[in-house]
């Protein structure tokens, strides 16, 4: 094979195209320009397919490595699988979910059934609501109840019951009552008839009530004596309020004699006999035949008449000192014995 002889230089080393006779040629620069242009894009193209190259072998890999960890194959980590995202979405990201958080707490507990149902408002009303309609059928049946009582004649008066009496006449309470049989038990005023019997001389205190189906039902509570008082209308019992109730019968109760005249709850002698009487053990008391009080105007002084003695109490204060010396102080002889001042008692002989 024939060998090919060396080239001859179309160039200098200007860059200007050499002419085969020699000389330069002064317009090569302008030719040379374009062609240095395109090899430089050539080579620009090529550095470009050399990336793209390398990015699908990247790929490949990638896919490759992915099957491999779907097959079980070792190897690959973290960011091979998941690349990591930018740091502002990640950041918009968790403020969306605190965002969405936040949201969950302040928002009311969701339930079954309306929405209202969870409002506080709601339920009071509701409640209030159902207490109403209970309070109005209460009320309807209060009074269909009421009206059989009234107009079916199933809960009529049909006896009068009276307890508690034995000075007082148990006939003398009926009068006074005057309650009608035959009429409905609901519409006996209850209050009137006890006013009415309380009127009475010997009644204290008075109750009245209903007992259902037919009766209506009298306790009396009588006065009792504890004194007697001299009065226009004669000797009258005195009870333990200062009230001169009744005439005494014929033959007395053995009883303290009041010996002045006013007797009554507002006077002051009254009120001061009454006190001491009220101090005294029971066993000296029935021992007391005689009660009188001097200054009752100003400051009431108490005597207390025992047959043939005498003792001067004084008033009512300090009362239960003034017993507590007088007791054995009577066990001793002597007419008068003065416990005004309990701190020096006195006998007269």
């Amino acid at each position: 094979m024939a060998r090919r002889g060396g080239r001859t230089p179309t160039t200098d080393g200007r860059g200007r195209r050499v002419r085969p006779g020699g000389g330069t040629d002064r317009a090569a620069p302008d030719r040379v320009a374009p062609e240095r242009a395109a090899s430089d894009r050539a080579a620009s193209d090529l550095a470009a397919s050399d990336r793209s190259g390398a990015a699908r072998a990247d790929t490949g890999r990638t896919r490759e490595s992915g099957r491999s960890r779907a097959n079980g194959a070792p190897g690959g980590t973290v960011a091979d699988r998941a690349p990591a995202r930018p740091a502002a979405a990640e950041r918009a990201r968790r403020i969306r979910e605190e965002r969405a958080a936040r949201r969950d707490r302040l928002r009311p507990e969701k339930r079954d059934g309306p929405p209202r149902r969870n409002d506080l408002r709601f339920k009071l009303r509701r409640r209030i609501a159902l207490a109403v309609a209970v309070l109005a059928v209460l009320v309807a049946l209060g009074g269909g109840f009421w009206a059989v009582l009234l107009y079916t004649g199933v809960a009529e008066v049909e006896q009068v019951e009276v307890t508690g009496t034995l000075a007082v006449p148990r006939d003398s309470v009926l009068a006074a009552a005057a309650v009608e049989t035959g009429v409905p038990l609901a519409t006996v005023d209850t209050g009137a008839v006890a006013q009415r019997v309380a009127q009475l001389p010997g009644v204290g205190t008075v109750q009245v009530s209903r007992g259902w189906p037919h009766t209506v039902a009298i306790e009396v509570t009588e006065r009792r004596a504890v004194a007697l008082a001299r009065t226009p209308q004669g000797v009258t019992l005195v009870d333990a309020t200062g009230v001169a109730y009744q005439p005494a019968p014929e033959v007395p109760p053995t009883l303290p004699m009041f010996g002045f005249g006013a007797v009554g709850p507002d006077d002051p002698a009254t009120r001061a006999a009454l006190a001491v009487l009220a101090a005294l053990p029971e066993d000296l008391r029935a021992r007391v035949t005689t009660v009188d009080v001097d200054s009752p105007a100003t400051e009431p002084t108490v005597r207390l008449g025992l047959g043939d003695r005498q003792v001067r109490f004084g008033s009512t204060d300090r009362a239960a000192q003034k017993v507590a010396v007088l007791v054995p102080l009577l066990t001793q002889d002597g007419t008068v014995f003065d416990v005004s001042s309990p701190d020096l008692p006195t006998i007269t002989r």
